[in-house]
């Protein structure tokens, strides 16, 4: 919290008070070509090598350590000092449960915060997590969902249907019950009913063949978008955490497509896997 708030000051002192409150992508964004970037670039280097080695001297070390003392089963602190060694298939299991497992682990850490200082926090839990984690999803401005519109032609690109004024509804590719991407390419514009039939269901193979297409074919109308905004842009950060998720998913897990006018959740299946990991890698 210490680094969080000295960047923060740092935004004041260079006249930026307005990105105090920004995800670090749309800073850092915003601070290219300035005067003030290379003192931004290694203020957060400074500030990210201490939470590092926070993060090692402390919680990390203790993550593993479970009634009955079972042996590591995560990660080996012993092989490196300077980093974590993870375990075969560790990063797997955690990539697949992890939709599960992100809000568990924050909500208990939550409670353990509540307990240690309940001197001075006189507070719900409910509000101790929403102060540590926060509960609102970084999303963009009306305009720049115009812009994500005209993109794409006006249409939605999994259905094709025409998106009327304020009828488009905006879509996290890679939903953020998987992981918390906002860049620019993993936002859709679709109809309100195609979002919610999608929910936060991973794409079928012909649904993530035609967000491949449409990020391929407008990736510098995206980036342009992006810059215009101050968002972030990093379509390889966005196909590599995907390719994580499927690549981690069972056969079983359920997938939404749209074909023949019809909306389906159904397995993805050990051939529609192989598919999306070659579309992600190509």
């Amino acid at each position: 919290m210490q680094e969080i708030h000295r960047l923060r000051e740092l935004l004041l002192d260079c006249r930026r008070g307005d990105l105090r409150d920004k995800p670090l992508g749309v800073v850092k964004r915003s601070a290219e070509g300035t005067t003030w970037h290379s003192r931004w670039e290694e203020s957060l280097e400074t500030a990210l090598a201490r939470v590092r080695a926070s993060l090692l001297k402390n919680p990390v070390r203790l993550l593993q350590e479970l009634p009955g003392k079972p042996a590591p089963f995560l990660y080996d602190l012993e092989s490196d000092t300077a980093g974590l060694t993870l375990f075969p298939d560790a990063l797997q299991g955690l990539t697949k449960f992890g939709g599960v497992l992100r809000p568990l682990v924050e909500f208990r850490f939550a409670q353990a915060v509540m307990r240690i200082n309940r001197e001075t926090l006189q507070l719900p839990v409910d509000d101790v997590y929403s102060h540590l984690f926060g509960r609102e999803r970084v999303m963009p401005p009306p305009k720049m969902r115009e812009c994500l519109i005209d993109i794409q032609s006006g249409r939605c690109i999994y259905t094709g249907d025409r998106l009327k004024g304020a009828s488009g509804s905006l879509d996290h590719v890679v939903p953020w019950s998987r992981a918390r991407l906002s860049q620019i390419e993993n936002f859709v514009m679709t109809s309100r009913t195609v979002n919610s039939k999608k929910s936060d269901s991973l794409l079928a193979p012909t649904a993530m063949e035609k967000w491949i297409h449409h990020v391929d074919r407008s990736s510098d109308d995206l980036r342009e978008c992006a810059r215009d905004h101050g968002w972030m842009a990093d379509l390889d950060s966005v196909r590599r955490v995907a390719f994580h998720i499927y690549r981690a998913a069972d056969a079983n897990t359920g997938v939404w497509s749209f074909e023949n006018g019809e909306h389906r959740i159904e397995p993805l299946g050990d051939k529609g896997k192989r598919v999306v990991l070659n579309l992600l890698q190509d």
